[in-house]
């Protein structure tokens, strides 16, 4: 679920461009909750950390699209924020607001599905889960930020992680989903490594920390392509 506001004061091109993200929602199989606002000064007085990405407007009346952006990030450091106007020549100020990208009106559905695309990715990137492991009688919290790899052997799960190594009986399947879904991807069949912590790959293995692992022939393609994927997003 990705949450979208949008704020631009034409009431017609507001809808023009809800229709098109629903469109790219459709092809990417993920969920919009979309707000609308119809000033910069609506938008700022609710404004509470609650939204992922913002498409803004830069052409309106009272506080434009480039001041709406500058007060957000003083507020947000972390929220994607993505220009959607007829003002190309205000495409190089985007920079200044750290704006992940700049869509001119009218916009192209095809186009805007690709920036879409990237913005997802880059979002999947910053997501994060917890495990709670086997830990010397009791239980240790470990973040899927700070597991290096899971590493299958036998019945048993490895979680290799920055505070240590922990072992659970437990089958693959009931976390691989989950950690596919955030930056997680097998090079083999015994280990299923965080994309965020490979350093290298040479010939058939991959560096993730200072450990060394097999990519297996029938894996390497697809895994150095995800892995390819991975560091266009951003790398987060």
């Amino acid at each position: 679920m990705i949450r979208i506001a949008v704020v631009d004061d034409d009431r017609e091109e507001v809808q023009e461009l809800c229709d098109l993200l629903q469109f790219t929602s459709l092809e990417l199989q993920e969920p919009y909750t979309i707000e609308t606002f119809y000033s910069g000064s609506e938008f700022l007085a609710q404004y509470r950390k609650q939204y992922e990405l913002l498409c803004l407007d830069i052409d309106m009346p009272e506080k434009d699209g480039m001041a709406v952006a500058e007060e957000i990030r003083r507020r947000d450091s972390k929220v994607l924020i993505m220009f959607i106007t007829h003002m190309a020549q205000m495409a190089i100020r985007g920079y200044e607001v750290q704006a992940v990208d700049f869509v001119l009106k009218p916009v192209n559905k095809y186009a805007l599905l690709l920036k879409m695309q990237r913005i997802r990715k880059s979002l999947s990137q910053r997501k994060e889960a917890f495990f709670l492991v086997p830990d010397d009688g009791g239980v240790r919290k470990i973040s899927s930020r700070e597991l290096y790899y899971v590493e299958v052997s036998g019945h048993y799960l490895y979680y290799h992680a920055k505070s240590g190594v922990y072992k659970q009986k437990s089958p693959l399947r009931q976390i691989e989903e989950e950690l596919t879904s955030l930056s997680f991807r097998k090079c083999n069949n015994c280990y299923l490594v965080n994309l965020r912590h490979v350093n290298a790959v040479r010939k058939e293995e991959v560096q993730i920390g200072t450990e060394w692992l097999k990519i297996s022939r029938s894996r390497k393609k697809a895994f150095l392509e995800e892995l390819a994927d991975y560091m266009e997003g951003g790398g987060r």
